[in-house]
């Protein structure tokens, strides 16, 4: 990019215009404006030409969408009628993941093409979410909120949504009120686990409240599938006192796309691989997503000890772990959107976006930028003047969010058209 230096000050400028005595000199100064003008009207993905790597053009398109087959063919046997269980995705990320405004969007959109195959994995209380559409959920007051704040159990259970439940006293309840016909509980085994009661719609649908006690932790769930597919209230009571930890609830149709929100607000990549690796694999294989999306990036751009070489290691671990547990499961490494409140993440960004694309591509995982979708470099700031960006000049207004949305979702299904 060019660098324009302005040293000569006001009285420089001055002088010069003193000089133009020309009609011709006036009218390039004029053009010189217009053109100035005519840049700043241009929509952000075409104001930056190049970014990341030298001579690399923007993209907005999905890489290496091979990595998405398996997950296409899955869509595919939705609209054709084949397949008779959701297909399903799971997002994990940060901030921008967490509020699930922009993940709303982009689950909204392809519930309206394939069909809504139900809310999905919902942890009740979850503090960061905002309330999902058609769902009622709860909790009483005597629940601990496990996996902020701190709070981190020592088995490091806390898989898939990063959060649990936690209680050790009697006649506590969670409940999750939507429509579905079918219902999933995922928790802990424990020793000195306590008891769980389930109902729906008021009615027991175990013969003895389920025991939670073991020699050593894991992960467990109990399903349940209604005779209708209509509004159901699922509930959990304690039954007596011992430790119970909730780690969500499931409530899906038989067919449709379900898309799990699962997010933490300032998280890391690294913080999936410091989870129990047994009982990630174990909720993992009961969710069987037919694509699992991973979008970090934001706060790794301003830790002091990062570098592109650790950090593509760590992201090539994390895909190489999920696919262990998960292998018929696509991928998809999610870059992050520009931030321009810290200078060294403003420089960072670009070895950043490339080390995950790196990472993706040479896993054979599918990568897709938002940083570049929104227009590279310093991109927020047009973002931010046309209220698409928050004033913290790192997270998106939900018209940021909805946009950006539309641009992933509109990549994903020109891909999915190519595949097919």
């Amino acid at each position: 990019m060019t660098q324009y230096n302005w040293a000569g000050g006001r009285a420089s400028v001055e002088s010069n215009m003193r000089r133009m005595k020309q009609p011709s000199t006036l009218l390039l100064v004029v053009f010189c404006l217009l053109l100035s003008l005519a840049f700043a009207l241009v929509p952000a993905q075409q104001i930056h030409s190049t970014t990341t790597k030298p001579g690399r053009k923007l993209s907005s398109e999905i890489e290496n969408p091979a990595g998405l087959e398996s997950f296409f063919q899955a869509l595919a046997a939705i609209q054709a009628g084949r397949q008779r269980r959701p297909v399903r995705v799971m997002h994990f990320g940060d901030s921008h993941t967490a509020v699930d405004i922009l993940t709303a969007e982009i689950r909204q959109r392809l519930q309206m093409r394939f069909g809504d195959g139900g809310p999905g994995l919902i942890v009740p209380r979850n503090p960061m979410s905002t309330r999902r559409r058609g769902v009622s959920s709860g909790a009483t007051a005597g629940w601990i909120i496990e996996g902020i704040g701190g709070r981190i159990p020592a088995d490091r259970i806390l898989a898939p949504a990063g959060l649990s439940l936690s209680t050790s006293a009697a006649n506590e309840r969670v409940w999750l009120e939507t429509a579905a016909n079918h219902f999933e509980i995922y928790y802990v085994r424990q020793p000195g686990g306590g008891r769980l009661q389930v109902l729906v719609d008021g009615v027991s649908v175990v013969p003895r409240p389920l025991s939670l006690s073991s020699t050593t932790s894991r992960f467990d769930s109990f399903a349940y599938d209604a005779s209708t597919d209509q509004n159901h209230r699922l509930e959990i009571q304690t039954a007596g006192t011992g430790r119970v930890r909730l780690l969500g609830i499931v409530a899906e149709h038989e067919s449709g796309v379900t898309y799990d929100q699962l997010g933490i607000n300032g998280a890391r990549a690294a913080r999936i691989l410091g989870w129990n690796a047994e009982a990630l694999t174990a909720a993992l294989v009961q969710r069987q997503p037919d694509l699992i999306i991973i979008a970090y990036g934001t706060n790794e751009s301003t830790d002091p000890d990062w570098t592109a070489t650790g950090y593509r290691h760590l992201l090539s671990a994390l895909v190489k772990e999920l696919k262990a547990a998960v292998p018929h499961a696509s991928i998809l490494v999610c870059g992050p959107p520009d931030r321009v409140d810290s200078a060294l993440a403003a420089a960072r960004l670009p070895s950043l976006v490339n080390a995950e694309r790196r990472a993706a591509l040479s896993a054979g995982a599918a990568f897709w930028s938002s940083y570049e979708a929104m227009g590279g470099a310093n991109s927020m700031s047009v973002w931010v003047d046309r209220g698409l960006g928050q004033g913290d000049r790192v997270h998106l207004t939900s018209a940021g969010y909805q946009r950006l949305a539309d641009q992933f979702y509109q990549a994903l299904m020109r891909a999915y058209a190519a595949s097919r």
